[in-house]
């Protein structure tokens, strides 16, 4: 049985708010993206100025301007979690990650973090964008029972923003920049225990989430914001039906898309606004960091008995499932 026993998380400082966007004069206002997405700001690790001037025409330009890279935040997060945990990097055995902008092909984000952290045990990708956290979870839950080491260090970071066209009246508003971590034992209790995970995909839609290396992040809207909303829809009904969730004390949250998005999810499963668990109205789409992001933000908010459901969707098209409860208090 695995235990989540601190999870970390972390941001860029610049704020991209919907009326600079709006001044950008490229065909939208602060009104539309609100009331269409459900976005208020979100946070980039590029300089304001540049993306002002330059609308990130040249993607490739955008990283040696950012203040930080998906390593940098990625390092702060496993930071961040480690010390959460009260576990140090020493004693992480494997580090799983993912990142959908690394710097470099070889070695891999993961690598790199994980010689920065001083991470004696392996470390390699498991990647699919947005629904990590099911992924990660769902890829260790099937390891045969012992062969698992004591501590295993997940993390997902992504700087979208480096990858946005800012002529694009949508993609300019969805997206923002971090990372979440989670600290992860078979052997030990931590606050969280992972009572079921799910994760698949079909793979005949790949190409209806583009994130281009050398150029633009670029989707077919409409067919994944619908495909989002059925998807996640289903997970949670399914969740519901096998271990009779009540909204009224559970908590649920999703892939950090928009919120107009989830607030769909959420009416149709009558899941109250104060039972629903989001940051994306004041961070943007985050893509893998999103959920677990919005979990760590919450951290303390778990209380005794707790149940929480992560649904996940995103590129490949996957999508997935984990469903948490509070473990520390005794509860069942």
């Amino acid at each position: 049985m695995l235990h989540i026993l601190g999870m970390g998380c972390s941001f860029p400082s610049t704020e991209v708010s919907n009326k600079f966007l709006e001044d950008l004069q490229v065909g939208t206002n602060a009104e539309w993206i609100l009331d269409k997405i459900g976005i208020e700001k979100r946070l980039s690790s590029l300089p304001i100025e540049y993306i002002r001037d330059t609308r990130n025409q040249q993607p490739r330009k955008a990283r040696s301007l950012a203040s930080h890279k998906a390593f940098d935040l990625g390092v702060l997060a496993a930071e961040d979690a480690l010390r959460k945990a009260g576990i140090d990097a020493s004693k992480i055995g494997m580090l799983v990650c993912n990142c959908c902008t690394p710097e470099l092909t070889v070695p891999t984000e993961g690598q790199r973090i994980a010689d920065h952290l001083g991470v004696p045990g392996v470390a390699y990708e498991v990647f699919t964008a947005c629904p990590a956290f099911a992924l990660h979870l769902d890829f260790l839950n099937n390891f045969s029972e012992g062969t698992l080491p004591e501590y295993i260090l997940c993390l997902s970071s992504a700087t979208l923003t480096h990858c946005v066209n800012y002529n694009d009246r949508s993609d300019g508003a969805i997206w923002g920049d971090g990372a979440a971590a989670w600290v992860i034992s078979p052997k030990h209790k931590g606050k969280l225990r992972v009572v079921e995970t799910h994760f698949t995909a079909d793979p005949t839609r790949n190409q209806a989430v583009v994130v281009d290396t050398f150029g633009f992040f670029h989707q077919d809207g409409r067919a994944v914001r619908d495909f989002s909303v059925r998807q996640t829809v289903r997970l949670v009904k399914r969740l519901e039906e096998k271990f009779n969730l009540d909204w009224s004390k559970d908590i649920f949250i999703g892939h950090q898309a928009n919120r107009t998005m989830l607030e769909q999810i959420t009416t149709n499963r009558n899941i109250p606004a104060e039972n629903h668990w989001h940051n994306v109205s004041f961070i943007g789409n985050q893509a893998g960091a999103g959920a677990p992001a919005t979990l760590a933000m919450h951290w303390n908010k778990i209380r005794p008995g707790m149940r929480i459901v992560v649904a996940v969707v995103g590129a490949g098209l996957s999508w997935g499932s984990v469903l948490l409860e509070e473990s520390e208090s005794g509860v069942a």
